[in-house]
């Protein structure tokens, strides 16, 4: 089946402001003052016992609060975890910065910084294209992971349980050339992990290019992607080799601020 890539674009909340608002207050409050019951949270919060209680439960059946036998709350699993996101999320972009505007000056194209949010490819961050004709980028942009070039690069080094379950979907077509068979999917990821890069060209936008490369951590494990897109007009054959260039040495640039050691000299080869 084939979707537009516009499907892919941040929607506006459905939910309730007002009610997320008093749960957000509620899981603040117990983040900040661990070990209080409902009758405290309500006067801390000024919302009612009420509601308070009924807040702290769906947040334990969510796992961002744990009761003790005394009903007292303090920040349960997916709390924690969610903080662990948001903090490597944090270091990423702050280490990212210099090396995503020093390659938006080099290439005068769009940079784009994801990740990988399960089944998903997040956009964190971006620098936008000074030229009048540029691709549509914005921070927060979910897509797929099997069409464009930074999720082709993140699924390529995911996890196998993650690789078999976007091979084993629904691989929704985008544009005439995105990849909708996984045996064919399966070949490129093989040939990204073994290049260390990847250029997608009109796979999820129509007449667009992108060219990705892996960011690896301090631990060796690939937890963004980094690349340069705009319109498929402006990569002739010596822009190619060009950007490729210059991103996988981003890449690598970035992924030594992290604190990644290994050897990245194969890949600065298979680029040259």
């Amino acid at each position: 089946m084939k979707k537009s890539s516009e499907s892919f674009q941040t929607a506006e909340p459905e939910y309730g402001i007002t009610a997320l608002e008093s749960a957000l207050q509620v899981l603040e409050a117990v983040g900040e003052h661990p070990g209080l019951k409902a009758r405290q949270l309500a006067e801390l919060t000024g919302l009612t016992k009420s509601k308070v209680f009924r807040i702290i439960r769906t947040l334990e059946s969510l796992g961002y609060v744990t009761l003790d036998a005394d009903h007292a709350s303090v920040l349960g699993r997916s709390a924690y975890l969610l903080g662990k996101r948001a903090e490597q999320q944090w270091s990423l972009s702050r280490a990212a910065t210099p090396v995503l505007d020093e390659l938006a000056a080099l290439t005068m194209e769009n940079v784009h910084l994801v990740v990988r949010e399960g089944l998903h490819s997040l956009v964190v961050d971006v620098r936008i294209s000074p030229q009048p004709i540029r691709m549509y980028a914005q921070v927060g942009r979910i897509g797929p992971l099997h069409a464009g070039g930074t999720p082709k690069v993140l699924l390529a080094y995911a996890p196998e349980e993650v690789v078999q379950e976007v091979l084993h979907s629904n691989l929704d077509q985008f544009t005439g050339t995105t990849v909708s068979n996984a045996d064919e999917l399966q070949d490129i990821l093989r040939r990204i992990r073994a290049d260390g890069y990847h250029l997608a060209v009109s796979d999820l936008e129509e007449d667009t290019f992108s060219v990705a490369a892996p960011v690896f951590n301090h631990q060796g494990t690939v937890i963004a992607a980094l690349s340069v897109a705009g319109p498929v007009m402006r990569l002739d054959t010596g822009k190619r080799r060009e950007f490729i260039s210059l991103v996988v040495d981003a890449a690598h640039q970035l992924s030594q601020a992290l604190g990644y050691r290994g050897d990245l000299s194969a890949v600065s080869r298979a680029a040259d």
